[in-house]
């Protein structure tokens, strides 16, 4: 029973003591299998990005504008 856990152990620790090399060799392994977009597919998701950021900006900048509107009013109502 020690024997196999040690066994565990020594592998555990053997397997943790790759080195650079071997970490880099993984990164490499794993940005081959990434699936990455095609031109036109990329494309369309950048628009996306760019156009949901300026519906979602303009609306922060709406929310803004009221909300500073409210408060001048308010001020000026109290002060």
């Amino acid at each position: 029973m020690d024997e196999k856990k040690k066994d565990k152990q020594t592998q555990a620790v053997s397997e943790k003591s790759g080195g650079f090399a071997e970490w880099l060799s993984g990164i490499t392994g794993e940005f081959k299998r990434i699936a990455w977009p095609d031109r036109n597919s990329l494309v369309k998701m950048t628009v996306t990005v760019i156009v949901t950021s300026g519906v979602f900006g303009g609306i922060i900048v709406l929310y803004d504008f009221i909300l500073a509107a409210g408060y001048d009013g308010l001020v000026s109502l109290f002060g």
